[in-house]
């Protein structure tokens, strides 16, 4: 027999009060839910746990990550000795040497990663011979320093390598002057700025790409580096600020995509273990070539050169611009060297879209909240925290794989957000003008 005939019309009237009072449970709930999801993703995305988040992405990139082989585009000579009867600066003969040894094997370019511009004799005795050397190098790079000072700088040199831009540029660094390599030798030669704005404790997370010169907008050394290599005309390139350089041939075809921030700068993606396939040090290299002259085999073969880019700076331990990195301290032309590479190669460190995360945050934040209410307070916590190791190996995973950033802090503030409104949702007095308690809609515990 049909039981639902025999019921009164008290009981009716119950049911359909319980079943109100749920649905306005479950209302409050999700809205609640929908206000902590908004709070979070306004924290998240005004960088507000940036200092809680950066650390965790230094941690991801300090995993064993997938294999990123050393790169056969680039090459480090690196000065990893300053011995105690050649102080630094060396002179421009040091130099000559050693470019005159690698001219010979065809490197793409040559770059001198330290600032060139001493006029003291002791340095400027050789500038002739180092200016035919540089003549006769199928494309050398300079470094420049820029100033924030107003005093009086050496006039920059015939190619610089303007960019064109778009955008608020406020928070670009700006500088009034700058130090120039000398145009005895440096004549034509492309130049880009050294300078690294290291954070506090000289912390290297992002590397500046591009630098404010009174009104005119001029490269890192690394773009002009990666410019050259990859055949980018400058002059025909775009910096929208905020969001990419767009580096593109002069017949405009577009080579690379880079991202930036409002200041500039390039997430550096830093890997284990070597980042060229092809490192010698400074002195060794005249040695390596002389061998060769003779017939000889040497530990490193010069004409595995043969368009490479190969950079030449300091790694040497006493140097005081040493950065505190995901892998330990590096030097500047080390982090630079990364920096190219992961321009080079396109291994960009990538956040989730805004609008993906808002969406999951959104679902999540709703689905825990009312979870609470639909399963109770202890299988809602154990599926909060289900939900929350799920999370963090999906986020390594996917760092390992492609670079993507799943958000950490603002992750575990969605989930506590989420519980907390929803055990709010369940205890809040839907009526508080009754004096009798209202009934849960199931049982808390």
């Amino acid at each position: 027999m049909d039981e639902t005939r025999f019921r009164t019309p008290t009981l009716a009237v119950h049911d359909t009060e319980h079943h109100n009072q749920e649905r306005r449970r479950n209302a409050l709930a999700a809205g609640l839910a929908i206000v902590w999801c908004g709070f979070t993703l306004l924290a998240q995305f005004s960088g507000a746990l940036s200092a809680f988040e950066e650390p965790l992405i230094d941690w991801r990139e300090a995993l064993a990550s997938y294999p990123l082989p050393p790169s056969n585009q680039l090459a480090l000579v690196s000065i990893d000795n300053i011995p105690s009867d050649r102080p630094w600066p060396w002179s421009r003969f040091d130099y000559s040497l050693v470019l005159r040894s690698l001219i010979d094997y065809a490197p793409h370019s040559v770059i001198f990663d330290m600032n060139l511009n001493d006029r003291d004799t002791a340095y400027t005795s050789f500038d002739e011979t180092f200016s035919h050397i540089v003549e006769r190098a199928n494309l050398v790079i300079f470094a420049a320093t820029v100033m924030t000072n107003e005093g009086a700088a050496t006039p920059p040199p015939a190619y610089l390598g303007e960019l064109p831009f778009h955008g608020d540029t406020r928070q670009v660094p700006r500088f009034n002057s700058a130090i120039w390599p000398l145009a005895t030798f440096a004549g034509d030669s492309p130049v880009g700025v050294n300078n690294v704005q290291a954070e506090a404790g000289l912390r290297l997370r992002k590397l500046p790409l591009i630098f404010m010169l009174h009104q005119h907008m001029v490269p890192s050394m690394v773009l002009q580096a990666a410019s050259q290599l990859l055949g980018a005309d400058l002059g025909s390139s775009e910096v929208q600020v905020g969001r990419a350089i767009f580096l593109r041939r002069k017949d405009g075809h577009l080579l690379r995509t880079i991202p930036i921030d409002d200041e500039g700068r390039v997430s550096v993606r830093f890997h284990q273990g070597p980042v060229t396939s092809w490192t010698a040090d400074f002195d060794d290299v005249m040695v390596y070539d002389d061998q060769i002259q003779h017939g000889l085999t040497p530990d490193r073969d010069l004409r595995s050169l043969a368009r490479r880019q190969v950079w030449i700076g300091r790694t040497d331990s006493a140097d005081r611009e040493r950065f505190n990195t995901a892998l330990g301290k590096l030097s500047r032309v080390e982090v630079e060297l990364q920096a190219e590479r992961t321009i080079l190669e396109q291994d960009y460190v990538r956040p989730l879209p805004p609008m993906i995360l808002a969406a999951l945050y959104i679902l999540i934040g709703v689905g825990g909240a009312v979870g609470v209410l639909r399963l109770g307070l202890r299988h809602a916590g154990a599926l909060a925290i289900i939900a929350a190791v799920f999370w963090f190996e999906a986020g390594v995973l996917a760092f390992r794989l492609y670079n993507v950033i799943f958000p950490y802090p603002s992750f575990a503030m969605l989930i506590f957000g989420a519980y907390a409104m929803g055990v709010l949702a369940l205890f809040w007095d839907l009526d508080p003008e009754v004096p009798e308690q209202p009934q849960l809609p199931h049982e808390v515990w």
